[in-house]
């Protein structure tokens, strides 16, 4: 059956956006200028500095999550390619509060910075959520072996928007400790016991492949006319 746009075209735009994104959080943090002392300099800037880091790193297990769910999938449709545009966008969007945070985190407007600062992270985190549950209710669209790995990661993306409301919450009472929790929490994903890149799969193999027609007329596939 044709398909509008294969998996492999989303992630390669997928992987663009997220790119640009990562590298447009370093443009707030401003280099030492001509005439001053340079450690004095960085260190007024390590509140930029600090946003950055837990921002690049939020941007980057998110790419690795992008990677191993589209691992997964086979066919692209047009709900999945909305889902996917509104994740994309709140990835985007994480240069505002990255920035906004890392000029207010000493000053009197740090709560509401923190706060915002979270809540942006918590939003991109929440749209993984909605695109495993979009897998999971059209199932044709993954590959065989890897529905059930999807039922399981649906339930695992819970875990991201759960703490960092936490971390948002923890902003009223104090903004620099939101974003140490932040990073613990993005710490954890990099080395936890299940670590997104520990779970990236192989490709489905030639054997299983052959079987996909079958499994798909047992998830009873809608025609590309229903779609």
């Amino acid at each position: 059956m044709a398909e509008a746009i294969a998996p492999g075209r989303l992630a390669a735009f997928s992987d663009g956006v997220i790119a640009i994104a990562a590298t447009l959080l370093i443009l707030e943090v401003k280099a030492p200028p001509a005439g001053e002392e340079v450690w004095p300099a960085l260190r007024h800037e390590w509140p930029a500095l600090a946003a950055y880091a837990v921002s690049f790193l939020v941007i980057g297990i998110a790419w690795i999550h992008h990677h191993n769910m589209f691992h997964q999938v086979r066919r692209v449709d047009r709900g999945l390619l909305f889902l996917n545009l509104g994740m994309l966008a709140t990835l985007a969007y994480l240069p505002l509060p990255t920035a906004t945070l890392g000029n207010h985190l000493t000053g009197h407007d740090a709560v509401p910075a923190a706060v915002f600062y979270s809540a942006s992270v918590m939003v991109s985190a929440v749209w993984f959520t909605l695109l495993w549950n979009h897998l999971c209710a059209r199932p044709y669209l993954l590959h065989p072996a890897a529905r059930e790995f999807a039922r399981e990661a649906r339930r695992r993306s819970l875990l991201g928007p759960v703490c960092y409301l936490l971390a948002a919450l923890l902003a009223f009472v104090s903004p620099v400790g939101s974003l140490i929790l932040n990073a613990a929490i993005i710490l954890y994903f990099i080395a936890g016991r299940r670590s997104p890149a520990s779970r990236v799969q192989r490709p489905i193999p030639a054997s299983a492949a052959g079987s996909e027609e079958e499994d798909t007329a047992r998830d009873g596939e809608p025609s590309p006319d229903a779609r």
